[in-house]
C-alpha cells in the first residue's frame, strides 16, 4: 500500500493519540491507570472480591495481563504476579505486583518483593498477611481469557495455603467486568479505529485496486492485512474477503476473481499493539455489471432489511437483560416482519469476541448459550452488531443472496450508538468504471 493511500488515516491515528507508536503506548498506560483507579474498585465490590490474583510464568502470560501491563512491561518475565487486596470498609483497593519491573510498573503498583522473593512466595505472603475472606483467580469454563491460571501455578498456590484451598474461587465475573467496562478515553478511541476500519474497506473496495477478472478475493485480504499493517497495528483475525455470484449457489465464495456483477463481502478488525482495543466490521460492496448505473434493487431492498433487523436487534438492548433474551425476543420481532435472520452479536474490547454476554452463535440459532448467553447486559459496553438476512433476487433469477453485515456499536445504558462517524452501511460500496484486465 503506498504512503499517500494511508496518509489520511495515519492523521486521524495521531489525532487520536494512537500514533506514532510512542504516543499509543502514552495513552494506553492513561487507559490502564483510569481502569485502575475508576473501574477495579467497582468491579471487585460488585463481585464481593476481597482478592484477586494474576498469575504466570514467562512465555505463558495469562490472557488478562495484557490488560495489567504497562507499555514498557509488556510481557511476564519469570514469575510475574498482580494481587489486588480490597479494603471492605473503604472500598480502597491496594495493588500490588511481583516480580521483573519497570518504571511504568512502579508507578502504579506496590512493590511487595523481599530479598530472595519470587512472584510466587510474594503471593503466598500478601494472602497469608491480609487474610482475605476469598481468592479470586484465573479459572472459568466460559471465557478463555478468564481461564488463565495455570494447572501448575494453581496447584502451588493450594499447596502452599492448603489451609485456604476452600477459599480460592473464579475470578470469571471479576474479570468480565474488568474486561467489558470501557472508559470515556476508551471510547473516544474505539470511534476512532472503527472510523479507520471502515475507510480501509472503502480504500480497498474500490477501483484504485480491483481489476475484473484479475484481482482476487485473496488480494484484497493481503491490501487490507497491509494497509492495517503499514498503520502500525494488527488485525487480529483475516481479514476475509468473499463473494457471491449469480448462478453459484456458494454464499461464500473465497479465493477467486472478482467478476463484474459479483456482490463482495468483507469481515475485518484490526487493533493496537499498545491501545488494545479491537474493532470487527463487516461491508458488502457490488460490482457494476457493463451498462448498469444502479446495483440490481433486490440487493438493495436486502440491505434495507439487514439494516431494519439491526434495528430490531438494538431495540432490545436493556440494562440487566440477558443475550439470550435479546436474542429470543429480536429474531422472533423479525421473523414477524418476513425476514429469515440469523443473529450472532458479541461484546467487543481488549478481545474482539470480548467479555460480556453472547447474543447468538453463528450457524447454530437456538439462541440459549449457556453460561456466555445468561451474562446480563451492562451500561458501557462495545459490542460486533453482527448478523445477517437472506432473500431471493429476482435480478438473478431467485437465488438465495445473503447480506453479511456487522458494525461496531456500543451500548450506554439506554441506547445503542454506532461508532463510526459514518455510522453503519445503508447503502452499497459501488464499483463502477473499474479497469478492463491487461
Amino acid at each position: 500500500m503506498q504512503e499517500k493511500e494511508i496518509s489520511h488515516l495515519r492523521e486521524k491515528l495521531e489525532k487520536a493519540g494512537l500514533l506514532p507508536l510512542r504516543r499509543q503506548a502514552e495513552t494506553a498506560d492513561r487507559i490502564l491507570k483510569e481502569k485502575l483507579e475508576h473501574v477495579l474498585p467497582g468491579a471487585m465490590a460488585e463481585t464481593a472480591a476481597d482478592c484477586w490474583i494474576v498469575i504466570a510464568r514467562e512465555n505463558n502470560d495469562d490472557p488478562i495481563m495484557r490488560t495489567l501491563f504497562t507499555s514498557d512491561m509488556p510481557y511476564a518475565r519469570r514469575i510475574a504476579a498482580f494481587v489486588f487486596i480490597r479494603d471492605e470498609r473503604s472500598g480502597d483497593v491496594r495493588r500490588f505486583y511481583a516480580g521483573p519491573s519497570s518504571p511504568g510498573m512502579s508507578a502504579l503498583y506496590e512493590r511487595p518483593a523481599a530479598d530472595g522473593d519470587d512472584g510466587l512466595s510474594c503471593v503466598i505472603r500478601l494472602v497469608k498477611e491480609f487474610k482475605p475472606r476469598n481468592i479470586s483467580v484465573g479459572t472459568s469454563s466460559q471465557f478463555g481469557f478468564c481461564d488463565g491460571l495455570s494447572a501448575t501455578l494453581l496447584e502451588e498456590l493450594k499447596t502452599a495455603l492448603a489451609e485456604r484451598a476452600e477459599d480460592f474461587v473464579s475470578g470469571e465475573d471479576l474479570s468480565v467486568i474488568w474486561l467489558e467496562s470501557m472508559t470515556d478515553l476508551e471510547l473516544r478511541l474505539m470511534k476512532t479505529l472503527t472510523q479507520v476500519t471502515a475507510d480501509i474497506i472503502k480504500l480497498v473496495f474500490s477501483s484504485r485496486f480491483i481489476t475484473p477478472g484479475v484481482t482476487t478475493t485473496t488480494d484484497l485480504e493481503w491490501l487490507m492485512r497491509d494497509c492495517i499493517s503499514d498503520l502500525g497495528f494488527i488485525n487480529w483475525f483475516g481479514p476475509d474477503v468473499d463473494l457471491q455470484r449469480q448462478g453459484d449457489q456458494r454464499t461464500r465464495i473465497f479465493e477467486a476473481a472478482v467478476e463484474r456483477g459479483d456482490l463482495l463481502h468483507c469481515d475485518i478488525g484490526m487493533a493496537g499493539k499498545y491501545a488494545r482495543l479491537s474493532t470487527d466490521m463487516q461491508w458488502l460492496a457490488y460490482v457494476f455489471r457493463h451498462g448498469e448505473t444502479s446495483p440490481p434493487n433486490g440487493f438493495s431492498e436486502l440491505l434495507k432489511a439487514g439494516n431494519r433487523f439491526q434495528d430490531i436487534v438494538c431495540s432490545f438492548f436493556k440494562t440487566g437483560e440477558s443475550g439470550n433474551a435479546v436474542f429470543q425476543k429480536a429474531t422472533a420481532q423479525a421473523v414477524s416482519e418476513g425476514m429469515t435472520p440469523m443473529l450472532y452479536t458479541h461484546p467487543l474490547g481488549t478481545f474482539g469476541h470480548g467479555a460480556g454476554p453472547a447474543i447468538g452463535v453463528y450457524k447454530d440459532q437456538s439462541g440459549s448459550i449457556k453460561g456466555r448467553g445468561e451474562r446480563l447486559l451492562r451500561a458501557g459496553t462495545c459490542f460486533a452488531l453482527e448478523l445477517n438476512v437472506c432473500s431471493r433476487i429476482a435480478e438473478w433469477d431467485g437465488q438465495k443472496t445473503f447480506a453479511y453485515l456487522e458494525e461496531s456499536v456500543c451500548f450506554d445504558g439506554e441506547k445503542v450508538t454506532y461508532l463510526s462517524d459514518c455510522g453503519r452501511q445503508t447503502s452499497l460500496i459501488e464499483l463502477r468504471g473499474l479497469a478492463a484486465p491487461f
